[in-house]
């Protein structure tokens, strides 16, 4: 999907949730979810991914599904319960819209950084405002985005994450990284912003039982982590697993 010259009005619609944690005990943490260029392609994501999950979720429930009135009793899908061919149906619809994902190796990230709550919460900030600029910029590239016209980014968060790691500041985190430039100190140089024209920043919180953006992210980052945990000694094998991730870092 290219840019529509003929229309000034640019929303990007990121929708992030979380897979594994940055602690010692685990292996690696995963960042992903769902990236969209206009309202229509992502209301259009979530009339399709509601009607899959309607016609599988009754397999989930506990209850009698004589009881069961219009699958408002049947639990969230997530990831970890999903049985294997009920993931890759829905996998398979997500994998039709563009994906983003940041990956990160946990035994590479300094132990103070892991046992500090506040460390912690401003290296996840670091890594999302780096996927979000990585995503930004490959958009461009794409000719999604013009950089030269007004944006209005709508970031969408699993709530309980947020809760979990706690974020610093990210608004205008992303707003420095993208539209002025991050000046570096080791090297006496300020990197060149993506943006050229009018941005604006809107963070969002979401409980993820009430969205189907954030339950789409979090099958993806569960997925991808899933892929990781067993081709953790063969990299080769784990990028050809995850090669329907459109937009993707590594990190540290």
């Amino acid at each position: 999907m290219e840019f529509d010259k003929n229309n000034t009005e640019q929303t990007i619609y990121i929708n992030i949730d979380d897979s594994g944690k940055l602690v010692n005990s685990e292996k690696v943490s995963v960042y992903a979810g769902l990236v969209f260029t206009s309202k229509k392609e992502k209301d259009k994501f979530i009339t399709q991914y509601r009607s899959i999950t309607e016609s599988i979720k009754c397999k989930y429930c506990n209850k009698d599904i004589s009881i069961c009135s219009n699958n408002k009793c049947c639990p969230e899908l997530k990831h970890n319960m999903l049985k294997p061919k009920h993931n890759r149906q829905l996998m398979n619809y997500i994998k039709k819209y563009s994906i983003l994902c940041c990956i990160i190796n946990n035994d590479k990230v300094y132990p103070n950084i892991k046992n500090d709550t506040a460390s912690r919460g401003r290296f996840l900030d670091y890594s999302l405002k780096l996927l979000i600029k990585h995503t930004i910029k490959c958009l461009i590239k794409e000719n999604r985005i013009n950089p030269d016209l007004p944006i209005k980014l709508v970031l969408n968060i699993d709530e309980q994450t947020t809760k979990t790691n706690g974020y610093y500041n990210l608004k205008d985190g992303i707003i420095e990284e993208l539209k002025y430039g991050i000046f570096n100190y080791n090297y006496s140089s300020i990197k060149s912003p993506i943006v050229n024209s009018d941005l604006e920043v809107n963070v969002c919180y979401q409980k993820s039982e009430k969205s189907y953006l954030i339950q789409a992210s979090d099958l993806v980052a569960g997925t991808v982590r899933k892929f990781y945990l067993n081709n953790i000694n063969d990299i080769t094998s784990f990028s050809k697993k995850i090669e329907f991730v459109n937009y993707k870092i590594f990190l540290p």
